[in-house]
């Protein structure tokens, strides 16, 4: 498996990362993803894609580095699955989640990280060490970049966002 291969979420064996989303169709086609509540929207879970650039620009948006927006799409073209996966923008049949991705970094970095994970242990249990080795090492990656934030965020609240010359509160 590799990541433009199919989606680990297709096997019903492998527990793949999901966002709480609300969910609106229209027909059969996905009319709008939104991060609150919305009109005739209905509360699901949007699974985080299988591609590492993506992944590592959810982590980006996740630790405010970046103001990319966020888009959806259904994870197959069947009518009998209506899953919704997290895509690129310009994605066949993609829409923007409306609502700021600052209202779920958290989770979205959690999920984000924790589909690295997943994605190695899968190429780990299909014997694909190479592979595996460098889906924990986007995570580590990730975990590092979320540390590195941190540790610039708490200088600035100490400072109330002014220079401290070096001195760290």
């Amino acid at each position: 498996m590799d990541a433009t291969g199919p989606h680990p979420a297709r096997d019903p064996a492998v527990a793949w990362p999901t966002l709480d989303m609300w969910v609106r169709w229209d027909g059969r086609r996905l009319d709008l993803v939104s991060l609150a509540p919305t009109r005739d929207a209905q509360a699901d879970e949007v699974l985080l894609p299988y591609d590492p650039e993506l992944l590592m620009l959810l982590g980006k948006i996740s630790l405010g580095g970046s103001r990319a927006g966020l888009y959806a799409t259904r994870l197959a073209q069947e009518e009998t699955d209506r899953r919704v996966v997290l895509c690129r923008r310009g994605s066949e049949g993609s829409v923007r989640i409306s609502g700021t991705g600052s209202s779920i970094a958290d989770p979205l970095y959690a999920k984000t990280r924790a589909a690295m994970l997943a994605a190695g242990r899968e190429h780990r249990a299909a014997g694909n060490q190479d592979e595996a080795a460098q889906w924990k090492a986007m995570a580590r990656q990730l975990l590092m970049a979320k540390r590195s934030a941190r540790r610039g965020h708490s200088v600035r609240t100490v400072s109330g966002g002014l220079p401290t010359l070096g001195k760290h509160g």
